[in-house]
């Protein structure tokens, strides 16, 4: 595969979750509670993977016991980002919840630097500070939404931030070997595993009170496939052609599609600032890529 290839499907699995957040509004308008969509999406989602995982059966070779285990290991990273994130939402502001997570993009550049010893050049430094600046401005932070910050929603925020670029990080790095179409769903079981647990002990609200099943199911089979199934195939494809640095940057298209299709779709006012952090960010991509062309793929 290309890199111009592996790049397009970062991008698209990253835009799917930009996508996710209109839909996740729409289940907030139904009444649905954060941890029901949280359910939700690695339920189905990890049903849909396995779905294709069977299907494309006969050109995947059986992995290790090792691989399997490290892959189940690495799904729980995946499952820990939606349980922190979700948990973080209900305590602090979306749009802050949004910034925290977004502190991926330096996390993930900080784990090449550490783990791989690639140390980051002045160019992923730009990249990293114009997406990271154009995070807070199109998230809204600065219009006043700041004050009285409970510590807890910021600990479970960068905690969220910790475990996407770890998620990030190894799902370039961790038996590559194994076919995409079965890391997909090893991982999506991992995180399911994890995320059943955390509703055992905090159950969600499809389980204690009901929803209505027609209008429920609809909407879950649509969380599944734009926050599972698309994203995980694309990054378990794209992924470990890049580096882990520009990963974590074209990543950070999703915010601002998730502010565009709020803009388009749901009328929703935005501000000058908020157009100003959706360029700085997709700046930010565009130095990343600049970049990748003018390095050899060895240099990746």
């Amino acid at each position: 595969m290309s890199q111009r290839r592996a790049v397009g499907l970062v991008l698209t699995g990253a835009m799917c979750y930009g996508v996710l957040a209109a839909f996740i509004k729409i289940g907030y308008s139904r009444g649905l509670a954060s941890s029901t969509m949280s359910g939700a999406q690695f339920i189905v989602g990890t049903i849909l993977l396995w779905g294709f995982a069977i299907w494309r059966r006969r050109h995947i070779q059986k992995p290790s016991p090792t691989a399997v285990f490290k892959l189940l290991a690495l799904g729980t990273l995946m499952g820990m980002t939606g349980s922190l994130y979700t948990a973080c939402m209900q305590i602090v502001p979306v749009s802050v919840a949004v910034v925290l997570l977004f502190q991926f993009v330096w996390i993930g550049v900080l784990y090449e630097w550490l783990f791989q010893r690639a140390r980051p050049d002045r160019v992923t430094l730009l990249s990293v500070a114009i997406s990271m600046t154009g995070a807070v401005c199109a998230a809204g932070v600065l219009d006043g939404q700041l004050a009285q910050l409970s510590p807890l929603g910021i600990v479970l925020g960068i905690g969220s931030a910790f475990s996407h670029a770890g998620t990030l990080y190894a799902s370039g790095k961790i038996a590559t070997e194994v076919s995409p179409w079965l890391r997909g769903p090893l991982m999506a079981t991992g995180a399911l595993l994890l995320v059943l647990l955390v509703m055992l002990l905090f159950p969600p609200v499809f389980i204690t009170t009901g929803v209505s099943w027609s209008g429920f199911w609809p909407l879950a089979l649509i969380i599944g496939l734009l926050g599972m199934l698309v994203p995980t195939l694309c990054f378990m494809f794209g992924a470990p052609r890049i580096s882990t640095g520009l990963a974590t940057l074209l990543g950070s298209v999703q915010l601002p599609v998730s502010v565009l299709l709020a803009w388009l779709a749901f009328a929703e006012p935005i501000s000058v600032l908020q157009w100003m952090g959706v360029s700085f960010i997709l700046a930010g991509i565009a130095v990343a890529q600049w970049k990748r062309a003018n390095n050899s793929p060895e240099q990746m």
